[in-house]
């Protein structure tokens, strides 16, 4: 279980409530203090963090004037007897704001602490979170992170499929073949290409999903090198697309067309058949994106083959 909290702020006055037994430690950057702790933290500018949020990459252009502050900590080693995260900002003229952002009780089962706030940039270098662990009979230790001090990440280069979404596919289907998976009878769902991964360890890749017979469905990566994996496969939906994936591809070319909008030189980045509620009614379409650069152009395409712009910027 987690305590996550999110908290946005200007600036408050507060006032510290100290214990005379606490040993007091300053985590340094890389330290070995910090690795034996194992909390991580992240500072990123708002705005680069809604875009690498963003399902399409697109986000509100320049700096924000906050940064996102990302905290987690699991209730171990060190931190076993974790009990309260709390912000602390100052200037030279002494503490503007003492708050706890997470209090975790010592009798509970909680063993996961996740914080996120907003922090405006010209303060965050007299900004400090402190760890409070421990308590009696063996006292209380405290350990000081400095805001200041912690990277900020910049925001991904944006990545464009060095295999197209035909060639994506098609090396899916091969390598489901070597699976031996029968696609014969199946409807392609989805192929989209995810150049926006949370997790900065993954690479770019194709997310590739087929609906198979008996409510099965299976799901392939494929990543900028070609090669494939089979992930975990989900059910099918109850309703299935009218148009197949391609045809609706052809359907929203034209359609953009009509509108004086040219995508030839776009690639396809998603084609995935969804179903949303509008008005109370279960609607199923076709969401389609084209990128190029930082462009994006986003259609919709209905049962009934009628289609919608819903971006093109």
């Amino acid at each position: 279980m987690r305590i996550a909290v999110v908290l946005g702020f200007l600036l408050l006055v507060g006032s510290a409530a100290g214990g005379s037994d606490v040993s007091r430690y300053q985590v340094e950057r890389g330290s070995q203090l910090e690795k034996e702790l194992g909390y991580e933290v992240s500072v990123q500018d708002k705005h680069d963090e809604w875009q690498s949020d963003s399902r399409d990459g697109i986000g509100i252009e320049g700096p924000a004037p906050e940064y996102v502050v990302k905290f987690h900590a699991t209730a171990g080693g060190k931190l076993k007897d974790l009990f309260e995260l709390d912000l602390a900002l100052t200037d030279a003229n002494g503490t503007l704001l003492h708050v706890p952002l997470a209090i975790r009780s010592r009798y509970n089962k909680e063993n996961q602490v996740d914080v996120r706030f907003l922090i405006k940039k010209d303060v965050i270098n007299g900004a400090v979170l402190t760890i409070r662990c421990g308590g009696p009979p063996q006292g209380e230790a405290s350990y000081a992170i400095r805001l200041g001090e912690v990277p900020v990440l910049n925001l991904p280069k944006k990545s464009m499929p060095k295999k197209s979404f035909t060639d994506a596919v098609a090396i899916a289907e091969q390598f489901l073949r070597g699976q031996k998976i029968d696609l014969s009878n199946g409807v392609l769902l989805r192929a989209e290409f995810r150049n926006y991964l949370r997790d900065e360890r993954e690479t770019p890749r194709w997310d590739i999903t087929w609906a198979l017979a008996g409510d099965k469905g299976v799901d392939v990566w494929v990543w900028q090198d070609g090669s494939a994996k089979l992930t975990r496969g989900r059910s099918s939906p109850r309703i299935l697309p009218k148009k197949s994936l391609m045809e609706a591809v052809t359907i929203a070319e034209e359609f953009l067309r009509g509108q004086k909008i040219d995508v030839s030189k776009h690639m396809l980045l998603r084609a995935e058949f969804t179903i949303n509620f509008i008005n109370d009614r279960e609607t199923p379409f076709w969401d389609i994106a084209w990128g190029l650069d930082h462009q994006r152009v986003i259609a919709s395409v209905l049962q009934d083959g009628s289609a919608k712009l819903i971006r093109a910027r």
